[in-house]
């Protein structure tokens, strides 16, 4: 079975504005950056030393809210890339139980599918140890941008 995993390591020196974190805005979206790394196996797909965490964690959050069992694709644009280009991540359904991931950075092609079980267990890690990092550093959720956000 191929391992899928999504990584993080959000900027130890990052400091936000008091202003900023209380008014919840999407300039605070884009503000909250690190590293993000994609692992396929062994294998570096995807990593991206300056990335907005947050706001992939909440389109990755709602994706999972309004589609719990994994059965719609999901394309990732974010507010600081011209969506024109494609998405900075998607995953995509080819068959049933069978994704492909996809980045317009992507360092290679993978030729292995990916199950739902395995995606979904690295996305939901991933969205968990980001807001377990963010409610810690700044005491923000995904909820607090979720209710908001217009998607």
């Amino acid at each position: 079975m191929v391992n899928l995993t999504i990584d993080f390591k959000l900027d130890p020196a990052l400091k936000l504005e008091k202003k900023i974190l209380h008014q919840r805005s999407g300039k605070l979206l884009i503000d909250v950056e690190g590293e993000l790394e994609i692992r396929i196996d062994h294998s570096c797909f995807f990593r991206e030393p300056s990335l907005a965490l947050l706001e992939m964690g909440v389109s990755l959050k709602e994706w999972r809210m309004n589609d719990p069992k994994g059965t719609s694709n999901f394309y990732h644009y974010t507010m600081e890339h011209d969506e024109r280009e494609g998405p900075i991540l998607a995953f995509i359904e080819t068959s049933k139980d069978k994704w492909i991931l996809f980045s317009i950075w992507q360092e290679f092609k993978p030729e292995d599918f990916i199950p739902t079980d395995g995606l979904l267990n690295a996305v939901d890690q991933y969205l968990t140890e980001l807001e377990k990092l963010l409610i810690k550093r700044f005491n923000i959720r995904y909820s607090d941008f979720i209710r908001t956000r217009k998607f």
